[in-house]
């Protein structure tokens, strides 16, 4: 019986030895599955944008993520979006970008307003074990209340002459510094709601004029005069690849533009600051070289069926690439006909692109040309 007791004790050891060997490395897996199952959880950090430029069309999302317990995985972002109340998209495509723990980057949706008027997004981080597993999703704002932006081209905020105010107009490129007015106290003659209006730039250039960016700064009422100089910074987009610029301003009744002194150029966050005197219209000009613009188009706007942007001067070898603002190529042109090179208004694949600001770059004698035209369809 003592016998039996002692073999079957063995038995109950060596078993257990047993399944201490083959277990262990299970037994890892599962401690490090409980690490990253800690009680600390990851956290997004994104000053949610509610409007975008309609002008511009460019959600560009700033973000930073910490990790919290997961610092040892790593982790990929992407923003899950729905346009005007269709169906969900993705962008980045796949998988998303990777990312790195506290570093801020940036996911972009270029042209995803091209035709539309609202968009509800969600920034989604996904946490991968070794393996790539995922082993924890976090979304912000949440899992069933998505940011919601609209379309717009207009700022508007009640401002009390007393106290002034700051009136913003992001252009949904957190990567930027935002157009705004910065109104001390005192320099307004009263109460009123100020105004910044984003305008497209067709009706206003010219064949010799290269416009980056159109504002109208007005009031309601109508009738107030600014006391003191107001500090405006304004956005000249991703257009221009300048960087020297004018400033330049009219009234609503006139066609006459007066230059303004830019007191700063920010080329790092692409706006010109000034100190303006009269609401009205803005426009930010840049400098061309005088050699430059035989190759540039003498049309700026140009009509569906009426006539085509003209490139002049170039011979074999040269080039000319469209893009859309957010950076998309639709059209490349490598070569030329009797009439030089020319585009009329479609993409590479044939279709008509849609009305609005494209940006062109030449490439001629090794040098790159740049400046924007507007497309109607």
């Amino acid at each position: 019986m003592k016998k039996k007791i002692a073999g079957l004790l063995s038995l109950i050891v060596l078993l257990g030895v047993s399944v201490y060997i083959y277990a262990a490395e299970p037994l890892k897996v599962l401690s490090a599955y409980v690490k990253f199952g800690g009680v600390i959880l990851p956290t997004i950090t994104h000053t949610a944008i509610e409007t975008v430029s309609s002008i511009d069309k460019i959600l560009n999302a700033k973000i930073s993520v910490d990790f919290g317990d997961y610092s040892d995985s790593t982790a990929t972002a992407r923003i899950d979006y729905s346009v005007d109340g269709g169906s969900v998209e993705q962008e980045p495509p796949g998988e998303g970008i990777t990312i790195k723990n506290n570093e801020e980057f940036f996911i972009q949706l270029p042209d995803f307003l091209e035709s539309n008027t609202n968009v509800d997004y969600q920034i989604v981080i996904d946490f991968r074990d070794e393996q790539g597993t995922i082993i924890k999703t976090v979304t912000f704002p949440s899992g069933t209340q998505p940011q919601h932006a609209e379309l717009t081209d207009t700022v508007t905020k009640d401002v009390t002459a007393s106290a002034g105010g700051i009136v913003e107009f992001n252009s949904g490129n957190q990567q930027y510094e935002s157009s705004k007015l910065e109104i001390a106290p005192n320099s307004l003659s009263s109460d009123a709601q100020i105004i910044i209006k984003q305008l497209t730039i067709e009706d206003y250039i010219s064949s010799t004029e290269q416009m980056a960016a159109l504002y109208q700064v007005y009031s309601i009422p109508d009738n107030i005069e600014i006391l003191s100089p107001i500090k405006a910074t304004f956005y000249y987009g991703l257009n221009p690849t300048s960087n020297k610029f004018v400033l330049k301003y009219k009234k609503q009744d006139s066609d006459n533009w007066k230059d303004i002194s830019i007191s700063n150029t920010d080329l790092q966050n692409k706006t010109v600051m000034a100190y303006i005197s009269s609401l009205g219209y803005y426009g930010i000009f840049e400098k061309v070289k005088e050699e430059d613009k035989s190759y540039r188009p003498k049309k700026r706007v140009v009509v569906k069926g009426r006539d085509v942007f003209r490139f002049n001067g170039l011979q074999q070898g040269d080039s000319v690439k469209i893009y859309t603002t957010g950076g998309k190529k639709i059209r490349e042109i490598s070569s030329g006909d009797a009439d030089g090179f020319k585009w009329d208004g479609k993409k590479d694949n044939g279709d008509y692109a849609s009305s609005g600001i494209y940006v062109y770059q030449i490439k001629v004698k090794g040098k790159l040309i740049s400046g924007t035209i507007a497309f109607v369809k």
